[in-house]
């Protein structure tokens, strides 16, 4: 039994190494990641089929063939596509994946037209309990059922004296 724990010990020490276990590294294919890691989008991600199998305030976005891959946390919040990994755009301030259609869409996930940008995307509803509005990513809120969800779409989602910006509903200027 020595014997095999040596020759174990031995194979260690000649570098039999497994890459690092770090998302956001960049790579090309599945074994460039750490396991459980695979490659979407040229980065080392979370393997997910919704968004509760990413971490807090971060969504599984559909990436085609590859299935579902988790936000890294740098994409979590936007204003420009520019700040977002190439093959993702900025919509609903969140990188995201474009679409026409829902069926474009990961499960869970819906196709969304973002006023901002008069765009669309996929959005699936995040499943974060939470208390306050803080315990959200922006624009999101907490709202009913205590999960975080966008605040407003369009202006008709906001109470009369109050417009729908950058999903926020904001209170008109007096003037």
């Amino acid at each position: 039994m020595t014997r095999a724990l040596a020759f174990l010990c031995a194979l260690a020490a000649l570098g039999c190494e497994r890459p690092e276990l770090s998302t956001g590294a960049q790579c090309s294919l599945n074994s460039d990641c750490g396991s459980p890691l695979v490659c979407a989008l040229e980065r080392c991600r979370r393997q997910c089929l919704d968004s509760r199998d990413c971490g807090a305030g971060l969504r599984c976005l559909f990436v085609g063939a590859a299935g579902g891959a988790c936000q890294l946390p740098e994409e979590a919040s936007c204003t420009l596509t520019s700040e977002c990994t190439s093959g993702l755009v900025c919509r609903f301030a969140t990188c995201t994946t474009e679409c026409r259609e829902t069926r474009d869409c990961g499960p869970g996930a819906t196709c969304e037209r973002d006023p901002a940008s008069s765009a669309s995307a996929c959005i699936e509803p995040l499943a974060e309990l939470c208390i306050y509005h803080s315990d959200c990513p922006a624009p999101l809120v907490c709202g009913p059922g205590q999960r975080c969800v966008l605040e407003c779409v369009e202006d008709r989602d906001c109470t009369s004296e109050r417009r729908c910006i950058a999903n926020l509903c904001e209170l008109l200027d007096g003037g």
